[in-house]
């Protein structure tokens, strides 16, 4: 038995798909916020050195440093200047002023509680001012600062240490900003992107399911279509057994009529014809039902030297009554095959009732079985118009036809049905040059 192939689900799928790549998307985006803020970050504590520097330098060129010996006017003049540096600036911590180890100036903007601890410096070669870290107690509360230290001389030759004390904050108050602006930036990006694809999620949906609908209604018609060509063959092959019943009725009836003239061996020879024509039929009856039921089909080992038989005797007076005769050429040895006996005559069928639809009055269709190398063949020629190369790859599918009124089922169903018995069909054209040839192959059985 063949197992329907499972469905795949299309709209988790889609889903997915489209959360991974909304995955990657974020993934993107936040390497891009940090990569960003990195940068920010690095620019913005540069700049912060570049400003202490800059503080630096313009104190050390007030008078106070030029005098020899600091007044109490100096000192108030600088003072002043401090003042207003940390009214312009509240991260301005303290600036000191040593001579020779003792401080001469010192202005801190907050009151020290316990004095400043050391942790390290890092001198700026480019610049004579060297750039350190400490820790600035306040209370209980530790305050990180960056300090900024110039060793100046005064006209006398005195040797006089300024030191500007920033709090570490200033590093990341041109970076808060920025910082705040690449927060904000990435949530309306994140939302964007969760709303862009959660539209593109519904929509694809949309489209998933409308293809869906229309999917089911296609296999609706395909059915319908199918349903009708299974009744016209019905149709079509019962026909024939009915008529000749009909005329082996009408035959019994005026035999009958003869009284005591008729014949007994006329009178049980049309019966048994009569009766061999309703075999013939529940036999039909019995392939439609395994075609209808593949499943319920198993598979056997049989001869296709006489289910080829079966499907000539079948078709015989068919093609009789169109003018088109048959010629039958047999393997003289059996050709035993594995598969399913009654798709295989289906099969055959099909193929010889696609010979007739195509082939001429007085033509002959040629039916050929023989063993070459592991395989049965079994080939089926008619003199028809023959079939153009662009169609060739074609005709085997379902629903294609060019013949008018055409299905387009009975070649798929052929192929389809072989195909079970893990045999193969193929077409070319004959060396005649005319009409088609029809290749069965079904590998044989020891």
């Amino acid at each position: 038995m063949h197992k329907p192939p499972r469905h795949t689900p299309l709209i988790p799928i889609a889903g997915l798909v489209i959360l991974l790549i909304a995955g990657v998307a974020v993934v993107n985006l936040w390497l891009l916020v940090n990569l960003y803020e990195s940068t920010a970050r690095s620019s913005s504590a540069l700049s912060a050195i570049q400003y202490g520097l800059l503080v630096t330098r313009y104190l050390e060129q007030q008078p106070f440093f030029s005098k020899s010996a600091i007044g109490k006017e100096n000192a108030g003049q600088f003072g002043q200047v401090v003042d207003a540096l940390q009214m312009v600036d509240p991260g301005l911590e303290y600036v000191s002023v040593n001579e020779r180890g003792a401080v001469v100036y010192h202005k801190q903007a907050r009151l020290a509680a316990k004095p400043e601890e050391s942790a390290g410096a890092i001198t700026n070669r480019a610049e004579p001012v060297s750039v350190g870290r400490k820790k600035l107690w306040v209370g209980t509360n530790m305050i990180p600062v960056i300090t900024f230290t110039r060793t100046l001389r005064s006209a006398d030759g005195r040797s006089r240490e300024l030191q500007v004390a920033f709090s570490k904050n200033v590093f990341e108050r041109d970076h808060a900003g920025a910082a705040t602006a690449v927060t904000t930036m990435f949530h309306m990006s994140l939302l964007t992107l969760v709303v862009s694809f959660g539209l593109c999620l519904l929509v694809i949906i949309g489209l998933v399911r409308r293809e869906l609908i229309w999917q089911k209604r296609q296999r609706l018609n395909e059915h319908l279509s199918f349903a009708g060509a299974m009744a016209g063959s019905i149709i079509h092959d019962f026909r024939n057994p009915m008529s000749a019943m009909r005329l082996d009725a009408q035959l019994l009836q005026n035999e009958t009529a003869k009284g005591p003239a008729g014949r007994p061996e006329r009178l049980m020879d049309l019966a048994n014809r009569i009766t061999q024509a309703i075999d013939r039929m529940d036999t039909l009856l019995g392939e439609f039902l395994v075609i209808y039921n593949p499943d319920s089909a198993i598979r056997e080992r049989f001869d296709l030297n006489g289910c080829v038989q079966d499907c000539i005797e079948l078709v015989k007076h068919r093609f009789a009554k169109a003018g088109i005769k048959v010629a039958l050429e047999l393997s003289p040895t059996p050709l035993c095959v594995q598969g399913y006996p009654v798709q295989f005559k289906r099969a055959l069928s099909n193929v010889l009732n696609n010979a007739e639809h195509f082939s001429p009055v007085d033509s002959t269709v040629t039916v050929q079985s023989r063993k070459e190398n592991d395989q049965a063949i079994v080939t089926v020629t008619d003199e028809g118009p023959g079939i153009p190369n662009a169609d060739r790859g074609r005709i085997f599918e379902i629903f294609f036809s060019r013949r008018p009124g055409g299905t387009g089922i009975g070649l798929a169903l052929a192929k389809t049905a072989l195909e079970n018995c893990g045999g193969t069909i193929d077409v070319e054209t004959p060396a005649s040059g005319k009409g088609s040839r029809f290749i069965i192959r079904i590998p044989m059985q020891t």
